[in-house]
């Protein structure tokens, strides 16, 4: 290495002086730096480079005779020695700077006072030796000597630099790594540089050092300073942004107050303009619209009836139906909405919904008769949501429509009153909304809606049994944990006046009582557990419990609050719970009527107060052997095993069968029944395409291409792969309820698959519904399997030809 560098000294010392002209300049045209800093780093580059020119001058006219060279070696020495002190000095100017800027000391530290004394003293030793040949002198060949005191030239420098190190160092973590890093290099290699430089003679490595420090320090520098900016630019924009969030935050307040107040003018509106905006909102986001689109759609679409303000009470609170003439009276809110909206300029969306959202796909809406794809987008979004909110809301005239009618509404719609490509998105929410939540709570209240939800309260009272039960949460194969602390009412004893469960299964997760919800809901109710262990059987097949009574009831104080920690499990057609407090420990299984229906677990009491309440879901999943069977498991299956094993699908896509590879020409049979609680249209077999390692549905490295319903619906998760359909209602197609009783009883499915490498075609045709499925998988995908999967039906009798 260090021949390498001598053999081309020149060059390097060169090219370096060069870049650090260039950098000098750099820095004089630089705004980002402070001023007596970016002063500090020209006086730095520009010294740093008049030294390293001088010292290669010096070493090209080493030993030349001629007066050119008497001068030239005198000259350059001269300022090699000169400007090794303005380096120091220049550098020093930085240091300084950086304390009264960066570090933020108020007085410079007495320490650089002192190196520019060094510095001056360095300087005015150089001059001297010029005349008396201290550091350096020229014998008759015109060749460089060191003189007597050349040791001084390097204490001087070394003297400053270490005084400066001593600074950096103090004050090393005020400083940012662009900063500090670069300032240790600079005071430290320069001394390395030196010691090596005194002992092999005729290499500059000194001078060198310094100069390429001088880079790296301005380079460090404008990254520090860029570091800088852009974190006050992060800083602008994230007040910025906490300014818009705030405007917005305002903005949705206002409009949350208006859309209350003109809900709250018929009971049977409450919290409708919000639920549109919620739905319109999951519309948007479903059709990939970006984050500020889906914005505009939801506020525009909790606005979408402000043109109902102008229109009489009488007419929006009567209870039957609407003379001719109130009907064109209401049918005037939309221009009546659009005109107040239009009134707000610097948010012109706003009035979009407002305006479009009775306008119909075919053009016989109102007010304009826009048609298609002329009505504005949120206009079409907003008209979907609306029917939507109109069918599960209860109104003077019917209660929540059930899913499969709303659904089968939408469908029929599709084309005619509505955009088909967003009927199709709100149908993929309905039947992925198998709990059937979003519609109008019996009860709902927007301010308080959350109020019986023990996820989120912390308590509750209890008056007459019953009267007020929490909201449901599904009891499922992970262990629920509920703990909460009771007494019983003053005046009450702990006998009765205890905590009780309900368990029971509803659309909405709600306990009913009266005949209209439990019908509508689909409310079903298996038993109630009590603290003290007593049970009462419902609907369920059996209860069996086990009570031990840890301390007589005659030594419980009645104003004692008593903690209790509920565990409770959910296996097939099975539910254990668990209670214990301090005084009792119950163990008690519940064997429901089967393994269909979904299980809610609600909290509820008599003159009694629960308070504490928590409620932790363990993820770890139980096995069969978690609780015992106290009565025969109830199968739905009327065929035996074919080629693969039956399998019983209790919710949506819950089960699948085993995978089956995908050949050309390849004919598959099965039977498939709906199970007795399928209510909807979507209960029925699914086909699914895919492929895994190991052949099993979610299996290793697990790819979806395709799931078709039977109904002809898509049911496709996440598809990788390119699917073409054809869906056709032959002449026996009778209508969907039709269809529902058809696989309520049972239907046989043949499906018929071709295969072109990567092409894959099906067929099936059944109870009036013919389906094909064209699928272009990716290239490289050679194994491809077909299993069967569903929403409450079984598949039964699955042979392969």
């Amino acid at each position: 290495m260090y021949d390498l560098i001598k053999t081309y000294q020149m060059d390097i010392m060169l090219g370096l002086s060069s870049i650090c002209v260039a950098v000098g300049f750099f820095a004089l045209i630089t705004k980002s730096l402070p001023r007596k800093r970016k002063l500090a780093m020209i006086d730095l580059e520009f010294s740093a480079s008049i030294l390293l020119f001088s010292d290669r001058i010096a070493y090209i006219f080493h030993g030349d005779p001629t007066v050119m060279g008497y001068w030239m070696v005198r000259i350059s020495n001269f300022l090699v020695f000169f400007m090794t002190i303005s380096v120091m000095h220049a550098f020093n100017l930085y240091i300084c700077d950086l304390c009264s800027n960066e570090i933020g000391l108020k007085t410079v530290p007495f320490r650089l006072r002192l190196v520019e004394l060094v510095a001056g003293a360095g300087w005015i030793l150089v001059i001297i030796s010029q005349f008396t040949g201290l550091y350096y002198y020229f014998d008759e060949s015109n060749a460089y000597q060191r003189g007597p005191g050349f040791l001084i030239c390097y204490i001087i420098p070394f003297v400053g630099t270490f005084i400066q190190l001593s600074v950096i160092i103090q004050y090393f973590k005020r400083l940012s790594l662009y900063i500090s890093i670069p300032m240790l290099l600079f005071t430290i290699l320069p001394i390395i540089a030196s010691i090596f430089q005194a002992l092999l003679y005729g290499v500059s490595l000194t001078n060198m050092s310094i100069v390429g420090l001088g880079i790296v320090l301005y380079i460090f520098a404008i990254m520090e300073m860029n570091d800088m900016v852009e974190k006050m630019r992060r800083s602008q924009l994230d007040e910025a942004n906490r300014k818009s969030l705030h405007i917005r935050q305002s903005f949705e307040q206002v409009v949350k107050a208006v859309v209350k107040a003109l809900d709250s003018r018929d009971r049977y509106t409450r919290g409708h303009s919000l639920r549109v905006a919620e739905y319109s909102k999951e519309i948007a986001q479903r059709m990939e619209l970006d984050e500020k689109e889906c914005f505009r759609v939801y506020y525009s679409a909790a606005m979408h009836d402000i043109g109902k303000i102008e229109i009489p009470d009488r007419i929006l609170a009567k209870p039957g139906r609407l003379t001719d003439i109130e009907e064109e009276i209401l049918k005037k809110h939309p221009a009546i909405g659009g005109a107040i909206l239009a009134e707000v300029e610097n948010v012109p969306y706003l009035a979009t919904a407002a305006r479009y959202h009775h306008e119909r796909y075919d053009g016989k809406g109102y007010p304009e008769g826009t048609a298609g794809e002329d009505i504005p987008l949120i206009g079409r979004i907003v008209a979907v949501a609306n029917a939507y909110d109109e069918m599960t809301s209860f109104k003077f005239s019917h209660t929540p429509f059930a899913q499969g009618r709303v659904r089968e509404t939408l469908v029929n719609g599709a084309g005619h009153e509505f955009d088909p490509a967003i009927v199709k998105i709100m149908v993929e929410m309905i039947d992925h909304d198998t709990d059937y939540m979003m519609r109008e709570s019996e009860d709902e209240e927007i301010d308080d809606a959350d109020r019986n939800d023990i996820t989120i309260v912390n308590r509750m009272h209890f008056e007459n049994y019953k009267e007020l039960v929490s909201d449901g949460i599904r009891v499922q194969k992970e262990f629920l944990k509920v703990r909460f602390e009771t007494r019983p009412d003053t005046g009450y004893d702990r006998k009765n006046s205890i905590p009780a469960i309900v368990l029971f299964d509803s659309f909405d997760r709600c306990v009913h009582r009266n005949e209209r919800n439990i019908k509508n809901l689909h409310y079903f109710e298996y038993g109630e557990i009590w603290m003290d262990g007593h049970t009462v059987t419902t609907s369920a097949r059996d209860i069996k419990a086990s009570v031990t009574q840890k301390v007589s009831a005659e030594n419980i104080d009645e104003n004692e609050w008593i903690a209790y920690e509920i565990e409770a499990v959910n296996i097939k057609d099975h539910v254990r719970i668990k209670i214990n407090s301090k005084y009792m420990f119950a163990d008690i299984t519940v064997a429901l009527p089967d393994s269909t229906r979904y299980v809610f677990f609600g909290l509820t009491g008599e003159h009694c107060t629960i308070k504490d309440i928590s409620v932790k879901e363990i993820a770890l999943g139980a096995g069969d052997d978690n609780i015992p069977r106290i009565v025969p498991e109830v199968s739905y299956f009327t065929r035996k095993d074919g080629d693969i094993p039956n399998v019983e699908v209790n919710g949506y896509r819950e089960e699948a069968t085993l995978g089956i590879p995908v050949d050309d020409g390849m004919r598959l049979f099965f039977r498939t029944q709906s199970l007795p609680v399928a209510s909807l249209v979507q209960h029925c077999a699914y086909i699914l395409l895919y492929s895994s390692d190991d052949g099993t549905v979610n299996g290793k490295n697990y790819t979806e291409y395709v799931c078709i319903r039977t109904d002809g619906d898509e049911a496709t998760i996440d598809g990788k792969a390119k699917n073409k359909f054809n869906i056709h209602k032959a002449g026996d197609f009778s209508g969907w309820d039709a269809w529902k009783e058809k696989n309520k009883k049972g239907l046989d499915y043949e499906i018929v698959f071709k295969r072109r490498k990567n092409n894959i075609t099906f067929k099936t045709e059944n109870a009036g519904i013919s389906i094909e499925c064209a699928t272009t998988v990716p290239k490289g995908a050679d194994n491809v399997y077909v299993a069967l999967t569903g929403n409450l039906c079984t598949l039964m009798d699955i042979r392969v030809r």
